[in-house]
């Protein structure tokens, strides 16, 4: 962990988000379906974790709710801290490794963590045990993620795919296909940093979150064609998102 922080403190100065713009002129860093399961957030206490710069937060706080953003990287965090200031909202942002929270920050109605924010974690189990621990009664845990399969298909060509890497795995050092890096990493190149990030199939995901004690209210998933560029009309035959809710 301490060596993706590094690395993640690398890309940070290049990965600034939504400009405050976005967010004064009504941009929303949740999609509709995200809105949809979390419903009203007014007065509920929230948390996001992996936060990044912490747009999702942001558009939570937006929303009313009492948001706490959590990451490792502190060039994020301040990043975060600033937009929140010249938006006038108020978000806590707080430096913690997810895997170590500390025991003060619990008690949250909602848990939401982004695309490619789970890929960061290195026990899922025990992972979902802390973050079923820091929910109240009723909260719900929202995983909003890159489905595992885009994870591991890599295009060839129009209507031709081949596998890049084990569905069945876990740890991954490095990318086979480098589309499956971090975005800002094929803009800039990756880091001279060593960093492991992780693939979590969706048996996996359900599984740890039921034997952490939450009960799975849907699982959705969804196509994007730009998740798979030149595969051409049926890159929406597959998923490459998937949107999970459980309950406490």
């Amino acid at each position: 962990m301490s060596q993706n922080r590094e690395y993640w403190e690398r890309l940070a100065p290049h990965r600034p988000g939504e400009p405050v713009e976005f967010f004064v002129e009504g941009g929303s860093a949740l999609t509709k379906s995200e809105l949809a399961i979390v419903g009203d957030v007014s007065g509920r206490r929230v948390l996001q974790l992996a936060c990044s710069t912490g747009d999702e937060s942001l558009t939570f706080a937006q929303r009313g709710a009492a948001v706490t953003a959590v990451d490792l990287a502190p060039s994020h965090l301040a990043t975060g801290r600033a937009k929140a200031a010249a938006l006038g909202l108020n978000v806590e942002f707080v430096e913690h490794d997810m895997m170590t929270l500390d025991p003060r920050i619990t008690g949250f109605d909602v848990i939401y963590i982004s695309w490619g924010g789970l890929c960061w974690v290195p026990d899922l189990s025990e992972w979902m045990r802390l973050v079923a621990d820091r929910m109240n009664p009723g909260a719900v845990l929202v995983i909003s993620e890159h489905h595992p399969l885009w994870e591991v298909l890599t295009v060839r060509g129009e209507n031709t795919l081949s596998v890049s890497s084990d569905y069945f795995g876990i740890g991954r050092d490095g990318y086979a296909d480098p589309l499956k890096a971090p975005e800002i990493t094929r803009r800039l190149g990756t880091p001279d940093v060593p960093h492991r990030s992780y693939v979590w199939n969706l048996g996996s995901v359900v599984t740890a979150a039921l034997a952490a004690g939450l009960t799975l209210q849907s699982l959705q998933e969804f196509p994007d064609p730009d998740s798979y560029p030149g595969l051409g009309d049926r890159a929406t035959y597959i998923p490459a998102t998937y949107l999970l809710a459980a309950t406490r």
